[in-house]
């Protein structure tokens, strides 16, 4: 199983927000550097990385931070936040990501996932954020009708191998996760699959893992202390 700590940045800080509130945000960070540096020296080899802002408006301005990332660990970079085209997850490939997300641009922009999924295969995932069961997109503000099975089938059907579900109820709020629903999202869904929102114990990531999920990404639980990763990482 695969261990993603998150890396939310807005204003150029690591942050988290609870339940996706723009106006509940925690700063735990002033360099995105830093942190990324301390989750390598752990021993982690992945790192999770939203652009709160791009997610928003759909402007990505975050390249800087990343670069510097890139630059100076051996961590493998999926980024999301913001990427809506083609053009712009290739630039990101070329700065040397390992992988990109698609979030809002999987409903709204859907030839352009489908030619990044065309070119780079696996290296595409898309997250599919919702609350209570109601798709959101635009760094969550907006609702979507499109229901949550047929978005998967019809994903799937042309070439995508990656999915992040996030519980956006459960985001930032160390209540757990929905462990019903995510054995229901894991029968539908035959592709790689990620976990994000609510988990709050090592428990709760030896319980994913138990259901089939393939990776689970961290954020409160780690920066709270929660979770202490380098012992997550010795146990999965």
């Amino acid at each position: 199983m695969k261990i993603f700590p998150a890396i939310d940045i807005r204003n150029g800080k690591c942050v988290r927000l609870i339940k996706g509130n723009y106006d509940e945000e925690i700063i735990f960070n002033d360099d995105p550097i830093i942190v990324a540096k301390n989750f390598e020296e752990i021993g982690n080899k992945y790192v999770h990385i939203i652009d709160l802002d791009g997610a928003k408006d759909g402007e990505s301005r975050i390249r800087d931070n990343i670069a510097k990332i890139i630059n100076n660990t051996k961590l493998k970079i999926q980024i999301g936040g913001g990427i809506r085209t083609f053009e712009r997850a290739e630039s990101f490939f070329n700065l040397g990501v390992e992988k990109i997300i698609f979030g809002t641009a999987a409903l709204e922009n859907k030839k352009e996932v489908i030619k990044s999924i065309d070119k780079y295969k696996s290296k595409i995932i898309v997250s599919i954020d919702a609350s209570k069961g109601k798709i959101k997109t635009k760094g969550w503000l907006n609702n979507s009708d499109v229901k949550i099975d047929d978005l998967v089938n019809e994903l799937e059907e042309i070439g995508c191998k990656n999915f992040i579900y996030t519980d956006i109820d459960k985001d930032g709020t160390l209540s757990h996760p929905n462990f019903d629903y995510i054995k229901k999202f894991r029968k539908i869904c035959n592709s790689e699959l990620y976990i994000a929102g609510g988990i709050s114990t090592i428990d709760d990531v030896i319980k994913l893992r138990d259901i089939g999920v393939d990776g689970a990404i961290l954020g409160m639980s780690i920066y709270t202390g929660n979770i202490d990763l380098k012992k997550l990482l010795k146990k999965i």
